[in-house]
């Protein structure tokens, strides 16, 4: 009996004895009709069994769908790593501004801190991306929090050269 054949049931009985996201991911790609049946499950899978890990990629690699959709089905939206830290934090250096504000809208803690950098507004800083400094510090971020690599969001900036970034937070009064 061909695969494609068996009930929906049957398929979902596969995919949950399949042990690696990735080996479900491979299943769920087999065809349309698997990907479409499957697809919800292999979220589910990486929120409940991987603690939303799925979701600091997004962030990190600028998938505002997969972001989407993880939040969507209950994703951890303050998720973290120690490298990154928090995904608002991952999306911020990385200057995906739309996940940024995705995340935000699911109520990423603007302030929070982990990883590399003390905060999103530091790592955004950091890397130099002015709409997302923009936007963080209309959202609430703390301008003088400090820690992380760079000490806070001012001298981040000014230690990579980012002088409009810099600027910018010293004239929402960064010291």
């Amino acid at each position: 009996m061909p695969l494609l054949s068996l009930p929906n049931e049957l398929l979902y009985r596969i995919a949950e004895t399949l042990e690696s996201e990735r080996d479900i991911n491979t299943f769920t790609q087999t065809n349309l009709r698997l990907y479409h049946l499957l697809n919800p499950y292999l979220y589910r899978h990486n929120i409940y069994q991987s603690s939303s890990s799925a979701l600091l990629w997004a962030a990190q690699h600028g998938q505002q769908a997969t972001a989407k959709k993880l939040l969507d089905k209950g994703a951890n939206v303050n998720v973290q790593n120690e490298d990154y830290g928090h995904a608002l934090q991952a999306a911020s250096f990385s200057g995906h501004e739309a996940i940024v504000r995705l995340l935000l809208d699911h109520g990423a803690d603007v302030n929070a801190q982990g990883g590399w950098f003390a905060n999103a507004l530091q790592a955004a800083s950091l890397a130099g991306h002015e709409a997302t400094v923009t936007l963080l510090l209309d959202r609430g971020a703390h301008v003088n929090a400090q820690g992380g690599l760079c000490g806070n969001a001012l001298l981040a900036a000014l230690e990579e050269g980012h002088d409009d970034v810099a600027g910018m937070l010293r004239a929402r009064g960064a010291k």
